[in-house]
């Protein structure tokens, strides 16, 4: 693929760190910092989802499908690392920040082969350690960079992330009954819901001026409707843990595309990217 050029992506983890991709998606290759930022923007946002793909395989929801990407999750996972290890020119901070995430990285791929109802909780908190650690990653990143800022971008990879944590929490909930009863969970979802919807009109302002970007909103809030009512349903049937579990991927599919959209990436090149359920 094609590198993608005057990538403007400074502020996505600003942006995203009040919450707390291939990813199947092809990815642009790591040029200049911007770029290592994208990346580290969706190696967390994969992350979230391959502990979210754990869920859904120890729950049974699409059971094979949920294997098949989950192995493509983590491939991508380490595709990304070995983008990041590779910069050139890393700062200290940046090369101790890499390096706490490489650790935390490797303690979640190795621990996801073996969740079950018994350590999804124990998970859990290792999910939310590396994606500290990843945060902390992109701190280090943006304060090196000499790009500009997309508002767009950041807000696009923040929906991505919030659509993914969603649905982890509620697919914990299923699996680990005991997590029901935990007010922190419940905070965190209502949260994330607030900040969903919030987002999505910050987004639509952000994309009144141009039709592609404007259109790909709409597409997204539409399949918010659908999502927020099985978020919301009091029965957690396998039918509505299947569409949490599925539309969390749509909803994040089109953030990721906005992103790449805003960069001029042509649209044909992320129709072959799609997660694959």
């Amino acid at each position: 693929m094609p590198p993608i050029l005057n990538i403007k992506f400074v502020a996505v983890i600003s942006l995203m760190l009040c919450i707390d991709s291939r990813a199947a998606f092809s990815k642009p290759p790591i040029a200049n910092t911007g770029g290592s930022l994208l990346t580290a923007g969706i190696c967390r946002i994969e992350s979230e989802r391959s502990y979210k793909l754990s869920l859904q395989i120890a729950l049974g929801i699409l059971g094979d499908q949920a294997r098949r990407e989950l192995d493509r999750s983590i491939a991508s996972i380490s595709r990304m690392r070995q983008e990041l290890n590779g910069l050139n020119d890393k700062s200290a901070k940046t090369a101790k920040a890499l390096t706490r995430a490489n650790s935390a990285l490797t303690d979640q791929v190795d621990s996801l082969p073996k969740l079950t109802a018994a350590n999804a909780s124990v998970m859990y908190d290792v999910n939310e350690d590396l994606l500290n650690k990843l945060n902390f990653l992109s701190f280090s990143l943006e304060a090196e960079s000499s790009e500009g800022s997309s508002r767009l971008a950041a807000l696009a990879l923040r929906q991505a992330s919030l659509a993914q944590r969603m649905a982890k929490i509620i697919l914990l909930r299923s699996l680990d009954k005991s997590m029901v009863s935990k007010q922190g969970l419940q905070v965190d979802l209502n949260q994330s819901r607030i900040e969903f919807k919030n987002g999505l009109d910050l987004l639509t302002a952000e994309a009144e001026s141009d039709k592609q970007l404007k259109a790909r909103v709409e597409v997204a809030r539409g399949q918010w409707l659908f999502y927020e009512t099985a978020l919301v349903s009091m029965t957690n049937s396998t039918n509505d843990l299947r569409n949490i579990s599925t539309t969390s991927d749509r909803i994040a599919e089109q953030m990721i595309e906005l992103v790449y959209l805003s960069n001029s990436m042509p649209i044909d090149k992320m129709n072959t990217a799609r997660w694959q359920y």
